[in-house]
């Protein structure tokens, strides 16, 4: 969960902080830099800023949208009604070779619980036919949207390989059932 992932940064932070705290003192070299520190409490406010955050890809793009109204209707559908920021990723719609790419939203709300209770009825969205093409996502870093893209990978491997199961990923794993 976004809460356990906030708390493990923290922990990994302060023992990584705590362990330089503890050598001897006898130079400087034992005594943590301003540079580390601040790098550690930067590492703690991103990833507490990113459990407040999620992701809508798939939200059609106009020129002249009221993309708040967008994502509150979208939420709505998930009887979900918090108090939103959001904001459109990237410089401009791509386009590909028969269609246009809406860029994904950036969608912050009060608190990670929030969050987790949109995640969790994020899969009402494929039962509505307006929003059957959008999906949500945590806001994930860097690194752990590489660890993401490899299990997809991995998972996208095994669905051709075991056709007669089925596939998910749960936690930082792909798992497979029989259907």
């Amino acid at each position: 969960s976004v809460v356990a992932s906030v708390a493990d940064t923290v922990k990994a932070e302060f023992k990584s902080y705590s362990s330089v705290v503890q050598q001897p003192c006898e130079t400087k070299a034992g005594v943590p830099n301003q540079t580390t520190l601040k790098s550690v409490v930067q590492n703690i406010v991103e990833e507490e800023e990113r459990s407040r955050s999620f992701m809508v890809f798939g939200l059609q793009e106009a020129k002249d949208e009221n993309l708040h109204v967008k994502v509150n209707e979208l939420l709505l559908e998930l009887n979900q009604k918090p108090k939103i920021e959001v904001c459109r990723i990237g410089s401009g719609p791509k386009k590909t070779m028969d269609k246009t790419v809406s860029r994904p939203v950036k969608v912050t709300v009060k608190s990670s619980t929030v969050v987790q209770e949109v995640l969790k009825r994020a899969k009402q969205l494929k039962d509505c036919e307006k929003y059957s093409k959008v999906f949500l996502s945590p806001d994930r870093s860097a690194e752990q949207r590489e660890e993401h893209k490899k299990l997809v990978t991995e998972l996208k491997k095994k669905i051709v390989d075991e056709p007669n199961k089925r596939h998910f990923i749960k936690g930082n794993s792909v798992h497979s059932v029989d259907k």
